[in-house]
């Protein structure tokens, strides 16, 4: 069992650490978040009935995927529901898309590039990538720090059990990381941190870290994970309790562990890596659509993403489990070709799942045309949700109950320095289509 030790950072182990049988602080909720505003859902038809009439629907279409979508006009509050419901009934997060407006809905249709994503066109590599940069990752994958991040899984849900995109500590808990990964990277000329706010991300910002290629700086790497938070308890303060441990302080710990190793090592890609915590998840993938629309818009290269998202609980003989649906399958075929390569040998174990639509981050990147994956912890090695820890979204999704332990996260962690470590180094440029030329 591990030791919750207290995070060395100055910033941060200023804050009393709270233990198990302490009563935490209330936390203020940020009083500008109307939960009356207008918000405009896509998602898949059956999930506008979980809301019992109360949203209205204001039209159901085939999209360019070939998928049933209903768009929903509802008020904020509203969406908050449909999150739980979406949980209660299919245990699972997301389900749908939300935007401040209905044009910015309408125009996210119009842009879909999912279809041809998922059926390659939109491949990385005109051949297979070669999967060869062991002397420089071998090395890492013992370096892991399961310590380290049961201190970044301990820091978030104990300090900020309240990450929802609308409350102060939304905000705070996303400058914490910022500051956290600031620190890691420090005398790092070559680095840089940013938030990156969104028109309808509340009070919280996407916090994103750059390692700028030393050759090909144009060519980007994306390794994610969001930073928010959300529970089905609201206290009669307005507070929710909301700790999050897995879903996703998780993702956001292992994230922390990759770049703690690869700042260890020196690593200096050729290649520009992202790391990416983004805002707003629970409430429609709002951060990380942002992002990729941006990214889109401006023509960037982005040549991979990662997607992090609940990487701490584990049942079963399986490590993790790749998602096979809404993500390239040229990624999908990458990241079993780095598992199978560096993670195999170590005795880990994968298997695969599905997860319906928009059920995280790298929804946002498909959708835009940019070729992301998923891999998800393990659960009992069956092939659906229904075996997932099932404290997600709840006051018990705590670090305790998973045993004080971050060991499903190795594997993870191990997985993200394989992706950073291959990926991030050139063989030959790519040549990707600008986002005004996909059709």
């Amino acid at each position: 069992m591990l030791r919750i030790a207290v995070i060395t950072l100055a910033t941060l182990c200023c804050l009393p650490v709270a233990r198990a049988g302490q009563t935490r602080q209330p936390i203020p909720v940020a009083r500008d978040a109307d939960p009356f505003a207008p918000v405009y859902v896509l998602t898949a038809p059956e999930h506008a009935r979980y809301l019992r009439g109360t949203a209205k629907i204001l039209s159901t279409r085939t999209d360019r995927a070939g998928r049933r979508v209903s768009l929903l006009e509802m008020q904020q509050h509203q969406v908050d529901d449909l999150s739980t419901e979406i949980h209660a009934r299919e245990d699972r997060c997301g389900g749908f898309f939300a935007f401040a407006t209905r044009a910015e809905a309408e125009q996210f249709l119009v842009a879909d590039q999912t279809a041809a994503v998922m059926a390659g066109k939109y491949g990385v590599f005109d051949d297979p990538l070669a999967i060869d940069n062991g002397a420089l990752i071998a090395p890492t994958l013992a370096q892991v720090d399961a310590q380290h991040m049961a201190n970044m899984i301990w820091m978030l849900s104990e300090h900020y059990p309240n990450r929802y995109f609308a409350s102060v500590n939304g905000t705070n808990s996303a400058l914490a990381i910022r500051d956290y990964w600031r620190a890691l990277a420090a005398g790092r000329r070559d680095i840089s941190t940013e938030m990156v706010g969104c028109g309808n991300c509340g009070v919280q910002s996407s916090v994103v870290l750059t390692i700028r290629g030393t050759r090909w700086p144009d060519e980007i790497v994306v390794l994610g994970a969001h930073l928010d938070s959300i529970s089905n308890v609201v206290l009669p303060d307005g507070e929710r309790d909301a700790p999050g441990a897995d879903d996703d302080a998780s993702g956001i710990a292992v994230l922390t562990d990759v770049l703690r190793i690869a700042m260890a090592n020196g690593w200096r890609p050729q290649r520009t890596v992202k790391l990416m915590g983004y805002a707003a998840e629970e409430v429609g993938l709002r951060g990380s659509r942002a992002i990729a629309q941006q990214y889109a818009a401006e023509g960037r290269k982005v040549v991979g993403v990662l997607q992090l998202d609940m990487t701490n609980y584990k049942t079963g003989s399986l490590d993790m489990r790749l998602v096979t649906d809404y993500s390239s399958p040229v990624m999908q075929q990458y990241l079993v070709g780095l598992f199978d390569t560096y993670l195999a040998p170590l005795g880990h174990t994968r298997g695969t799942i599905t997860c319906g639509y928009a059920c995280s981050d790298h929804a946002s990147w498909t959708q835009y045309g940019f070729p992301s994956a998923f891999m998800f912890e393990p659960a009992a090695g069956t092939t659906s949700l229904s075996d997932d820890f099932p404290y997600i979204h709840t006051p018990n999704d705590t670090l305790a109950n998973m045993g004080l332990s971050t060991a499903p996260s190795v594997a993870f962690v191990r997985l993200g320095l394989a992706f950073m470590g291959e990926l991030g180094e050139v063989r030959t440029p790519v040549t990707l289509p600008l986002p005004s030329t996909r059709k």
